[in-house]
């Protein structure tokens, strides 16, 4: 009998692999109620059975007797929740799991960079308060009002872990969780979904760091309470960091057409009708020229899709990739150790660090023995 099994690991495994408990117990030959109760712990599965699951769902057997270290108390900020469905949003919330086990190794070996994040502690914030708020964080951090060139560095360089995970971004979008743990240090774990644009993703991260800078105090009941609320000043945040007002009001004065619309996403990296928007909301336009250039975009089908795209380049998460590398390069750990430490699939272990796809399952090579002649 496997005494160490955490039934709990058998549900997050199905709904991961999106398997219900009809798929996953044709699979295995056995009965619905079986698979139900394997996973509420009534019946412990055989070692055989077990094991045909853990190579069925292609994750390591270990990973289903590996105790959990913590659960997640603090709410969990999806953009766009309403819309997203419950699967995908459990499927998140092993991501999130799982990330911070990869946190929490990693710091055992590499003090990553200080946390240094401005947070406010308020529910119902004007727009000017948001506004002074994303100033104040740009002056901690030592920019200017100008374009931020590289969001997600940014970020990094100040402590909040990123990870990109491969979910349809058509029914996921961004989520981030203020991490806590007895072990670690507390930082923010912001989660984006790959195959966006740049300049949504780029837009879902300065919204989750919103959540994470305005919200982050909240509990599961206070944020269920407010939620609608605080996803309108995760929008607004988002907004005056990306493009402070200071600088929209000076540089406005280009804007005339459609195509000057186009000449400021390129250089602030946000998509023209969030440009758009935002210049309405702080009366940088006339109404008339916003509502003409509003008009254009919804006669040319933009709502969606716009021009240029994906033109600007894509931003990539470094900081857990290199604390990886930096593990196996200093011959701290190997590749396959480090994984067999986790317990994940590596696959999915990869692609939350932003590694290569085969990082964690490099062949072995083994060298022939070398031979020589009797004299």
């Amino acid at each position: 009998m496997i005494t160490s099994l955490q039934p709990r690991r058998i549900k997050e495994g199905r709904i991961f692999r999106n398997m219900t408990q009809v798929d996953l117990a044709e699979a295995l030959g056995i009965s619905k109620q079986a698979i139900s109760q394997y996973e509420t712990g009534v019946i412990t599965p055989t070692p055989e059975i077990l094991s045909s699951m853990a190579s069925l769902l292609d994750f390591p057997l270990a990973y289903f007797s590996k105790p959990y270290t913590q659960d997640i108390l603090t709410p969990v900020f999806f953009r766009k929740r309403k819309t997203t469905p419950k699967k995908l949003t459990e499927r998140y919330k092993t991501y999130i799991g799982w990330m911070t086990e990869i946190y929490s190794y990693i710091e055992e070996y590499i003090h990553l960079p200080e946390l240094r994040l401005l947070t406010a502690e308020k529910v119902g914030y004007l727009p000017s308060e948001i506004a002074e708020i994303a100033t104040k964080l740009r002056r901690h951090w030592g920019l200017g009002d100008g374009p931020i060139s590289n969001l997600t560095l940014l970020l990094e360089n100040n402590g909040i872990l990123i990870s990109k995970v491969d979910l349809d971004p058509s029914k996921a979008d961004a989520c981030s969780v203020f991490f806590t743990s007895p072990t670690t240090e507390k930082r923010p774990m912001i989660f984006l979904t790959s195959g966006t644009t740049a300049v949504r993703s780029r837009r879902d991260l300065a919204h989750e760091l919103g959540h994470q800078v305005l919200h982050s105090w909240m509990d599961k009941e206070e944020f269920n309470k407010n939620e609608e609320i605080v996803e309108r000043e995760a929008e607004t945040f988002a907004s005056y960091f990306l493009m402070p007002e200071a600088a929209m009001r000076r540089e406005c004065y280009t804007v005339s057409n459609i195509n000057s619309l186009f000449l400021l996403k390129s250089r602030w990296g946000a998509s023209a009708q969030s440009i758009l928007y935002h210049l309405s909301e702080t009366g940088c336009l006339s109404e008339s020229m916003i509502e003409r250039l509003k008009n254009q975009f919804y006669r040319k089908g933009w709502r969606k899709h716009e021009p240029g795209d994906d033109d600007l380049p894509q931003e990539k998460p470094e900081l857990i990739k290199d604390a990886i590398t930096m593990l196996v390069d200093h011959h701290v750990k190997t590749p396959e150790e480090i994984l067999d430490d986790l317990s994940m699939p590596a696959d999915d272990v990869a692609a939350l660090c932003g590694t290569a796809p085969n990082f964690f399952v490099r062949s072995k090579i083994i060298n022939k023995p070398k031979l020589c002649l009797i004299k």
